[in-house]
């Protein structure tokens, strides 16, 4: 290490040290001001151990100080307790105890506190049951003074008929009015409703329009979005380049109903060269995260030996996988399996009924094998 590292890593250091010592001073004025009365330090102090910011976290302590101020009236405490008892955090979990403090927050007008509140209402839980007439009244209350998370909450009430009577036209003008203040939610439930023609005339363009709006800040559902509508050339000039461009974005973040279609064009060969090696790892990538048709295809494909090695084995365990929750092809591949022992000790019977299940439900190619399993 030469001179001017050494005298770069001790200044870091000297530094490091400076802070954590400034820190830990900061802690103790802290609980002497909120051991005093001061409730603006018994907050901050509050956060402070909720975050761990500057001091080891501790939940419980942290509640204890905000209760002493909710009790003295500061809404911020209140809401935060109301939060804790919300989430169990150094609490035990309560939606009663939640809903109250929240109430007293929302009483003096936070905003906020309304809309958890309505959100308390609109989920129930622990005991405390669901409301919807009181969680459209609460959000109708922070909402008309333009909150956008209430706003968006509200729409989807009137988008659920959660409280009030269905009404696709309200939804959107409440979605419109949290989106104009950036709330990504709503700004993707106007993409839908003007894509499906919801509450609006079906607009793809305009869809397309609040689908970007999010897929450039690396929203993962509206890559996948646009990446179809470039794919159909559904309000927009029909891009195969640019499909493939939004679903990969969105697949190599992870979202399996990408990474399932992929491996469908690599395996298909539409939009791309057909390479079955990648299709495989797309099907992988999504079976592995419960996406149940990539499980069927990532087994059809270790059956088959298509862009990975052959394996009966792995073949019955993702067909078994996807057959267990009820997708009919996977099904009759189960029951293949089975019935001529692949992968599994043969058993003629259990092969037949999967296939038989699958038949049942109205599979053709099930059908067919049924006719050949004597």
């Amino acid at each position: 290490m030469t001179r001017k590292n050494i005298i770069t890593t001790l200044t870091c250091l000297l530094l490091s040290m400076t802070a954590m010592a400034q820190s830990a001073a900061n802690i103790t004025t802290l609980r002497k001001q909120a051991n005093a009365g001061n409730v603006k330090s018994q907050v901050e102090l509050a956060n402070r151990l909720l975050s761990g910011k500057g001091v080891k976290s501790n939940f419980t302590e942290a509640t204890q100080w905000f209760r002493k101020a909710a009790d003295k009236g500061n809404i911020e405490a209140q809401f935060n307790l109301a939060f804790c008892y919300e989430k169990g955090y150094g609490v035990e979990k309560s939606m009663e105890e939640a809903v109250k403090w929240y109430g007293k927050a929302a009483e003096k007008g936070n905003l906020q506190a309304m809309n958890s509140l309505g959100h308390c209402y609109d989920v129930g839980g622990e005991g405390f049951d669901k409301n919807y007439a009181k969680a459209a009244e609460w959000y109708r209350k922070a909402a008309d003074k333009g909150y956008a998370g209430a706003q968006f909450n509200l729409g989807l009430c009137y988008a659920r008929m959660k409280g009030v009577d269905l009404d696709y036209k309200e939804a959107v003008k409440w979605w419109t009015k949290a989106a104009n203040q950036g709330n990504p939610n709503a700004i993707s439930s106007l993409a839908y409703s003007y894509l499906k023609g919801e509450g609006v005339d079906r607009d793809p363009v305009q869809a397309v329009n609040f689908f970007r709006r999010l897929a450039d800040a690396g929203d993962v559902r509206s890559q996948y979005e646009l990446g179809k509508l470039y794919a159909q050339g559904d309000g927009i000039e029909q891009d195969t380049e640019m499909a493939i461009d939004y679903f990969t974005k969105a697949a190599e973040k992870g979202y399996a109903p990408a990474q399932l279609s992929l491996g469908r064009y690599y395996d298909n060969g539409k939009y791309v060269t057909q390479d079955y090696e990648l299709a495989a790892q797309w099907y992988m990538k999504a079976a592995e995260q419960g996406n149940i048709e990539a499980q069927y295809n990532i087994g059809n494909m270790y059956f088959n030996g298509m862009g990975i090695e052959k394996n009966y084995e792995e073949a019955y365990s993702w067909m078994e996988k996807a057959a267990m929750q009820g997708h009919t092809p996977a099904m009759t591949g189960l029951g293949i399996c089975y019935y001529y022992g692949y992968g599994v000790k043969r058993n003629k019977d259990t092969g037949r009924s999967w296939v038989n299940k699958a038949a049942i439900m109205g599979d053709e190619y099930a059908k067919e094998t049924l006719k050949r399993m004597k």
